[in-house]
């Protein structure tokens, strides 16, 4: 019986070495898992993280993509509001300056632009232009001034153009050329 006892002890012995073994093998296989399941998680999270960071970024591309068009037609559609509006401004002065044209004032403007060239060429010899649409004043215009006048051949919308060839100078009052002038200048 003796031996009996004795492997019984040597079996609980080792069974309790190998539990002892069993238990520590456990915990560090644990700890192991637990580490990898913890770096699992960390790695995971930096992933998400990133590919939140690119899916932010691409949002914000895409809005700011957005915006960008959006303003781009407003600048458009404004652009051209702002040149319908043009039109119709420079269409109503035109309409204007023929009503100007019709006017004893005009034949003032005329008188007064004819002595400014006058002037500025002082004796040199000068060569004084009127609108074909004006050839009517012609006569009343030469005695008014003491100028002789010329008719263009070309409409140039009224007012004078006046060449000084002695000192190279085009003279250009014409109404046309101080629409086309106000024209370019203009902006809203």
């Amino acid at each position: 019986m003796e031996l009996t006892k004795k492997l019984n002890m040597f079996y609980a012995s080792a069974i309790e070495v190998a539990n002892k073994q069993s238990s520590e093998d456990l915990k560090e296989f644990t700890l192991s898992m637990d580490k990898m399941m913890e770096e699992f998680r960390k790695n995971k999270i930096d992933e998400l993280e990133s590919r939140y960071r690119v899916e932010e970024e691409k949002l914000k591309r895409e809005e700011n993509r957005q915006i960008s068009q959006a303003v781009t037609e407003l600048k458009r559609s404004l652009s051209l509001h702002q040149q319908e509006k043009k039109k119709a401004l420079f269409a109503a002065v035109k309409e204007k300056l023929a009503h100007f044209r019709e006017s004893e004032d005009y034949e003032a403007y005329l008188v007064a632009k004819i002595r400014m060239a006058k002037k500025f060429a002082r004796q040199e010899a000068l060569i004084l232009y009127l609108d074909p649409a004006d050839a009517a004043k012609k006569e009343r215009l030469e005695q008014e001034t003491g100028c002789e006048l010329t008719v263009c051949e070309t409409s140039f919308g009224g007012g004078i153009r006046a060449e000084v060839h002695s000192k190279n100078v085009l003279i250009d009052e014409s109404l046309e050329t101080k629409l086309r002038q106000e024209w370019d200048a203009y902006a809203f």
